[in-house]
């Protein structure tokens, strides 16, 4: 095991990842971590971007010395084939038990699937890499923790995947990684799919699949109620640890509202610590040297705690 233990891949380079790791490192010359990214990149952008020489203490892993082509906020094929060629190289060096966790930059989803693959994000990509499809997605402010119950679907699909097991995952993965929060028996909230969480029925079913879900969780002794209207629940957050929501924008506007650009993403189940800034590519101002890097100091500083709490509750 190195001294340093956090690895951060540095997204797409079309986008604003180099340029948020590069101005995190200058904010925190003792960070201790390694960053995967293209130097000749990381050069380029403290020389373009920054204004400043790139500093000879950085620990950079290239998983190639490839040069090639990219422009600030277009989408290219080969843009995408390197940002997820940075998180497999990051886990195959966690797989070999020389780091502990991950923090990621943003990927772009159209960059992706021209590089041909089907993955929609990172926590699809991260569950199939890692062998594990019973992970589940968090966002997590200092004041609402939002677990989704789906991630990257069109709002078309969303009621097609709204299962009890679906459901369970991701209130048994919130439960599980309470220890995180210091939280040894948390009061968990579950918002339901339809307006007025269905009704009772005059407005949709699913809150009866999702019941059985919470029934379930009961029966294990987790403290979780619902289904709620996400409304109303989220009006009310302070009153629960942690709110599972049933799709992306149920759950995370209410957390961005609270936080944004603070914000961490959490991927919870996992065999290593995965966490990720609460932005994407922003392909808008990516290149014009006004990206914030602040989430991306959270998404650190969570992970650094994490890693400690793991190396403190088990042998090493």
């Amino acid at each position: 095991m190195n001294n340093i233990e956090l690895l951060i891949t540095a997204g797409d380079p079309s986008g604003i990842g180099y340029e948020i790791v590069c101005k995190y490192l200058y904010h925190n010359p003792n960070a201790n971590v390694a960053v995967i990214a293209h130097k000749w990149i990381i050069q380029k952008t403290y020389k373009e971007i920054l204004r400043l020489n790139m500093p000879d203490n950085l620990c950079i892993l290239e998983p190639d010395n490839n040069i090639f082509e990219y422009n600030y906020g277009i989408h290219n094929s080969t843009c995408g084939q390197v940002s997820m060629q940075y998180v497999n190289y990051a886990v195959n060096l966690i797989k070999k038990g020389l780091y502990r966790g991950i923090v990621t930059c943003p990927i772009n989803k159209k960059s992706i699937q021209l590089a041909g693959y089907s993955f929609m994000g990172h926590t699809e990509y991260l569950s199939y890499l890692s062998g594990n499809p019973e992970v589940s997605m968090m966002l997590a402010s200092n004041n609402i923790r939002t677990t989704l119950v789906t991630t990257h679907y069109p709002i078309s699909k969303v009621a097609n995947h709204i299962s009890k097991e679906n459901v369970y995952k991701a209130i048994k993965n919130t439960f599980t990684s309470s220890k995180y929060f210091v939280k040894k028996s948390p009061l968990i909230a579950v918002c339901g799919l339809n307006p007025h969480a269905g009704d009772n029925g005059a407005i949709g079913s699913e809150e009866d699949i999702i019941t059985e879900a919470i029934i379930q969780a009961r029966s294990e002794g987790i403290q979780v109620e619902g289904p709620f209207p996400a409304d109303t629940l989220f009006a009310k957050y302070n009153k629960w640890d942690f709110i599972v929501a049933m799709y992306h924008d149920q759950g995370l506007i209410p957390v961005k509202m609270d936080a944004f650009g603070s914000a961490t993403n959490i991927t919870l189940n996992l065999p290593f610590i995965r966490t990720s800034v609460d932005h994407g590519t922003a392909f808008d101002i990516a290149g014009k040297g006004i990206a914030e890097h602040k989430s991306l100091e959270q998404a650190v500083n969570i992970a650094k705690n994490m890693v400690e709490y793991d190396k403190s509750t088990r042998s090493i």
